[in-house]
């Protein structure tokens, strides 16, 4: 457990605290809540990194964004062949990504 959860933790353990992300989770605990708020799905906006397809996701989870990694490297990692990661590289790299360097592949901060 981190430190920084402890009491959080400690608070739900012993005191039968609940977690609530939002003030309708509030006023569903309390019955207050108005009709046809409770059990609606709470997302915040989605971001183009949201809408890559589950490849490219595992792929860009394995590129770092220190340093660089290869090709294979970063298809065992992902777990997809070499030619997913390869393919999945180039709609990152499209997409603002990713980049290629002289030594592998680097993930670009993207805001």
């Amino acid at each position: 457990m981190q430190a920084v959860s402890a009491g959080c933790h400690e608070l739900i353990r012993d005191y039968g605290a609940m977690c609530v992300t939002c003030a309708t989770d509030v006023l569903e605990h309390v019955g207050m809540a108005e009709p046809g708020l409770a059990g609606t799905l709470r997302m915040g906006p989605q971001t183009a990194r949201d809408r890559l397809d589950p490849a490219s996701a595992a792929v860009l989870e394995e590129v770092p964004v220190r340093g660089s990694r290869g090709p294979a490297s970063i298809a065992v990692r992902a777990g997809v062949d070499l030619d997913t990661a390869l393919r999945c590289l180039g709609v990152l790299a499209a997409g603002g990504f990713v980049e290629h360097t002289s030594v592998g592949w680097k993930a670009k901060r993207v805001d």
